[in-house]
């Protein structure tokens, strides 16, 4: 975080990590502290548009490097790409912004679908049990949503008159493609 105190009251350096399957790690450090108040994390789907995720309290006046930690275990789902940075408040009202960082949202199952290519209806594995799974056509439309199974799959029955082509299977982190013939 870089705000606009050099010497005093700055994150040194502000990292943001997957921290296995549904959640990020958010950690920094502050040299010195000058008359801090909060540190609060933001995140962003876009780069553009934050909101507030969480309040850390700053250690207020401080002469010695502090560290500080927060876990991000609310990720929306369906995204593969999150951005966070920090909004520091100070006690008399001040706010400074650190830098924005950009976290891949880590994955570990890959969903899988059967047949494809395919001509009709198809198979999804993979999946959180109760999770929407959503066709998308190339334009990012989407074709089909069903919830998957309590065993994490889907019987997914296409729309008749659906042009061939590729399509996007997503089922909260997870995503395939699928052609459809």
């Amino acid at each position: 975080m870089v705000p606009r105190r050099p010497a005093t009251g700055r994150a040194d350096a502000v990292h943001r990590r997957p921290a296995g399957e549904g959640a990020v790690r958010l950690a920094w450090a502050t040299a010195s502290e000058q008359n801090s108040a909060t540190f609060e994390m933001q995140r962003s789907l876009d780069g553009k548009t934050f909101a507030a995720i969480g309040t850390v309290q700053a250690a207020g006046s401080s002469t010695s490097r502090r560290s500080y930690a927060w876990l991000d275990t609310r990720l929306p789902q369906g995204v593969s790409v999150l951005y966070y940075r920090l909004r520091q408040v100070d006690t008399d009202g001040t706010v400074s912004y650190s830098p924005v960082r950009v976290v891949a949202v880590p994955t570990s199952a890959a969903l899988q679908l059967y047949p494809n290519p395919s001509h009709g209806p198809l198979t999804l594995t993979g999946a959180q049990p109760g999770a929407l799974v959503r066709v998308l056509d190339r334009l990012g439309r989407v074709v089909l949503t069903t919830p998957a199974d309590a065993a994490g799959s889907a019987q997914l029955v296409l729309p008749a008159g659906l042009p061939a082509g590729l399509y996007i299977v997503r089922a909260g982190h997870h995503a395939g493609r699928l052609v459809r013939e």
